[in-house]
C-alpha cells in the first residue's frame, strides 16, 4: 500500500522530489571505506550512486519500481536491479555499506525491511538509513496552506497497520536497526536547503508523487485549477531567482553490523 505511492511516478519525481531528497546524499556517502562495495537500496534517480562512485566506492542499485530502475540505469550507465525490500537478491554478508534513503517510511514492512538490509551487509560493516521523521515540514506546510485555500478535500491516506508501523523519529529508526540485531554507532539530524521552482514542485503533485499526488487525484478539476493558482499567489514570498526554498531535516542513522 504505501510502496503504491511510488509506482509509475519515476520522471515526475525526478523532476520534483528528487531535488529535496539528494540533500541527504553528503551525509549517506561521507567517510566511505575507499573501494568497498556499497548497496543502495530504492536508489531512485541514481544520484547516490553515482556520488558514491565518485568517491571511490564500487556501488551498485536495486531499485523496486522498473519505471525508475529504468529511469537510474540510463543515468548511471549500469544496470540497475529490480527488486525490493524485504526480499533483496543478493547473499548473505556482500556489501561494506548498506543504504536505504528515505525508504525505511515507505515500505510495508519496515522492521522486515531494517533486518533485509543487516542481513546483506558484511560484518564489521555498517547500514545507513534516512527517514521523514513525523515532524512538519515547510514544503508541507505550504502545500496544507494550497489545500485550505483551495478548499481541497481531504482524501485518506495510505497507512501501514499500527503492529507494522514504527515511531517515525530518530530513535524510532535506530530502534529498527538495534531490533534487527545491528547496533546505532551515529544518530543524528540532518539539515539542508531544498531549492526548487514552482513548475517543477508542481509536477511532482500532478504526477502522483506521494501524499500530494494522492491529494491531487482526490480533487475535481475545479479545485486542481484553485490549487494552482493559490500556489502561485502563496509561493511569492518564497522565490528566490525563479525557486522556491525550504529549510529541510531528517533523520539519519548508521548501524554497524557486528563481526561473527
Amino acid at each position: 500500500m504505501a510502496e503504491a505511492l511510488w509506482t509509475g511516478v519515476a520522471r515526475a519525481y525526478a523532476r520534483s522530489f528528487a531535488g529535496l531528497t539528494a540533500g541527504g546524499i553528503p551525509t549517506m556517502v561521507a567517510g566511505l571505506p575507499p573501494g568497498g562495495r556499497l548497496l543502495d537500496v530504492g536508489c531512485g534517480t541514481g544520484a547516490l550512486v553515482q556520488a558514491a562512485r565518485d568517491g571511490g566506492a564500487d556501488a551498485i542499485a536495486v531499485e523496486m519500481d522498473p519505471d525508475m530502475a529504468a529511469l537510474a540505469a540510463s543515468s548511471l550507465g549500469t544496470d540497475v536491479t529490480v527488486a525490493g525490500l524485504p526480499d533483496l537478491p543478493f547473499a548473505d554478508d556482500g556489501f561494506d555499506t548498506v543504504v536505504a534513503s528515505f525508504v525505511l517510511n515507505h515500505v510495508e514492512d519496515p522492521r522486515a525491511g531494517a533486518r533485509e538490509l543487516v542481513r546483506v551487509a558484511a560484518p564489521g560493516g555498517s547500514v545507513r538509513a534516512t527517514i521523514w521523521t513525523s515532524a512538519p515540514t515547510a514544503h508541507g506546510a505550504l502545500f496544507r496552506q494550497v489545500m485550505e485555500a483551495s478548499r481541497a478535500v481531504e482524501p485518506v491516506f495510505p497507512r501501514l497497520p499500527e503492529h507494522l508501523d514504527f515511531e517515525r523519529s530518530l530513535d524510532g529508526l535506530g530502534q529498527l536497526f538495534v531490533a534487527a540485531g545491528a547496533p546505532v554507532v551515529e544518530a543524528r539530524m540532518v539539515d539542508w536547503t531544498w531549492r526548487v521552482s514552482p513548475d517543477d514542485w508542481w509536477a511532482g503533485v500532478t504526477g502522483g508523487v506521494g501524499n500530494s499526488g494522492v491529494v491531487w487525484a482526490a480533487q475535481t478539476p475545479e479545485v486542481q485549477v484553485r490549487m494552482r493558482e493559490e500556489l502561485d499567489r502563496l509561493a511569492g514570498p518564497l522565490l528566490e531567482d525563479g525557486a522556491m526554498v525550504f529549510p529541510a531535516s531528517a533523520a539519519y542513522v548508521e548501524a554497524r553490523v557486528p563481526r561473527s
